[in-house]
């Protein structure tokens, strides 16, 4: 299992907003996490889309949690940054007759374990990852 650039990044970016009091800038928020801003700016846009952050305009603008940060959860932001993670690539149960019976057997494993991954980061929320004083 591999977490992309743009996953580790929007999920650094979510919880430094969560941390913040006010909106903050692509800018803003570029240089606190030094991240490219423009690379930031496309996955803050898709973290918008997926309803997890809100854009502000204005001199005071910016962009926020749109949730509170107990109801976003880590499996939230990298599900819409990396899609479904997939540790193995194998036919679903009942989609095609297993050749050899360890072929099924071994493919529940991997099932296994991405339902395993999927339960623990969704149990993890954004408020679990900045500390107890400053949680929204």
């Amino acid at each position: 299992m591999k977490i992309s650039k743009k996953a580790y990044y929007g999920l650094r970016a979510i919880v430094a907003l969560a941390h913040a009091d006010t909106a903050l800038s692509i800018h803003t928020l570029a240089e606190l996490e030094k991240l490219p801003a423009g690379y930031l700016e496309k996955i803050l846009q898709s973290l918008r889309r997926a309803g997890i952050v809100e854009a502000k305009k204005g001199t005071a603008g910016g962009y926020t949690l749109a949730r509170d940060a107990r109801a976003v959860s880590v499996w939230d932001v990298l599900r819409e940054l990396d899609g479904p993670i997939k540790t193995f690539t194998a036919p679903i149960k009942g989609e095609l007759p297993c050749l050899q019976v360890t072929h099924c057997q071994t493919n529940e494993v991997w099932r296994t374990l991405e339902n395993k991954i999927e339960e623990t980061l969704s149990a993890i929320t954004i408020a679990d990852l900045i500390p107890k004083n400053t949680s929204k």
